[in-house]
């Protein structure tokens, strides 16, 4: 059966959501720091400390989302979003820059997955798994589709001028999309279990939510800090920026694929064995890192890229998944955002500790401190499906 419409132009949404908020910074912030001869290390602690302004926004956002639904919230995003990259474009000194910048990551969580999936949970309840893992199948690409995007329009203007493009591609694509989404309603026990899943006890469980907040955490760093410094750091360790940007290229099908795999496979892999497999391949993917950087082979970095495109596209599922799994439907934003703020703030820390790590002991070091995240992520994972499911509420 074909996905709904309306999922699959949420799926277009997230991307946009992601493409011009998030991976547009690691390559417009050298172009940003050229013009103001600003040190690279500078323009990402700003980047990071609007990390964590999304992570005071988190809670507020699932909140709205239980109260209002979701399609209020999608379309004051993708107006906000829009305002925010627009503004991007008009800065004169470091202060404009750091207030834009935290007004962009603040607003960036109403257009991204934690809305996405709320608005999904509330409308299709335990069946939304199904709808998750699609909109994050069309999503996959956005660092596929963006970062060349903004690389080929940098050739033909200035990095205010791709700004403005963004902000466009917000109000002409993402807010069509979030006007259409269809209003809030309560979820009917039909459909609660239309996949056969029967929504968990609505209490809370002391030892699943801190061991599912350290996975999701480990994994919010790593993806956080790779995902804004991945091409800087791949350039410092000595490979091409065709290389590099081959590699990134390779993370969005590697991702997609995994998804895809999970969505014909959702009947027979419950979502901690999928958070196993994330959190594994992840750890993977930065010891393969690790030893590109120290001995440099395309053939160890585009193996990376696979690896780290598996874990990155299934994170993304089980955050929207196993809260569902383990609390089920009621309290979904509310839950998801207290998750996405814990998160967000090891996030906010990650690309200026990763970026400062490079430069100040070297390539290897930033690395390495991705690679033992990523461990603690897996640790932490084990720990939570090791828990008997008697243990919930």
């Amino acid at each position: 059966m074909l996905p709904p419409p309306s999922t699959l132009g949420l799926g277009v949404s997230m991307t946009v959501g992601y493409g011009t908020l998030y991976y547009s910074f690691s390559v417009l912030a050298p172009e940003i720091a050229g013009e103001f001869g600003w040190a690279q290390s500078f323009v990402f602690a700003i980047f990071s400390a609007g990390l964590l302004g999304g992570a005071f926004s988190a809670p507020i956002v699932g909140r709205l989302v239980d109260r209002f639904g979701a399609r209020p919230v999608l379309i004051a995003g993708s107006i906000a979003a829009a305002a925010a990259l627009a503004l991007m474009s008009l800065i004169a000194n470091a202060w404009h820059f750091a207030v834009v910048t935290l007004l962009a990551e603040f607003v960036s969580l109403a257009v991204q997955y934690d809305a996405g999936f709320a608005a999904l949970a509330q409308r299709y309840g335990q069946a939304a798994r199904s709808q998750i893992t699609v909109v994050t199948l069309v999503a996959g690409f956005a660092s596929t589709v963006f970062w060349p995007l903004i690389q080929w329009l940098l050739t033909m203007m200035s990095w205010r001028e791709v700004y403005l493009v963004l902000a466009l591609l917000n109000l002409l694509i993402a807010l069509p999309v979030h006007f259409l989404w269809p209003s809030h309603r309560p979820i009917s026990e039909a459909a609660a279990g239309r996949d056969g899943a029967v929504d968990a006890p609505a209490g809370r469980s002391g030892p699943h939510l801190l061991l599912m907040g350290v996975s999701l955490s480990a994994g919010g760093f790593v993806l956080s800090a790779t995902g804004a410094s991945l091409l800087v750091l791949l350039g410092d360790a000595g490979f091409t920026p065709a290389v590099a940007t081959l590699t990134g290229s390779l993370i969005g099908p590697s991702q997609v694929a995994a998804r895809l795999i999970e969505y014909t496979r959702r009947h027979l892999i419950s979502p901690p064995v999928t958070g196993l497999i994330a959190t594994g391949s992840m750890f993977a993917a930065f010891v393969l890192l690790l030893v590109a950087g120290v001995l440099p082979a395309v053939g160890i970095l585009l193996v990376f890229a696979v690896f780290f495109g598996i874990g990155q596209g299934l994170t993304s599922i089980i955050r929207g998944t196993l809260p569902l799994h383990y609390f089920g439907t009621a309290g979904y934003g509310k839950i998801t955002g207290t998750l996405a703020s814990v998160r967000m703030v090891l996030s906010a820390a990650a690309p200026f500790t990763v970026i400062f790590l490079n430069e100040q002991v070297g390539t290897p070091a930033a690395i390495f401190s991705l690679l033992a995240m990523a461990g603690l992520g897996l640790l932490a994972m084990i720990a939570l499906a090791r828990l008997p499911a008697g243990e919930r509420g």
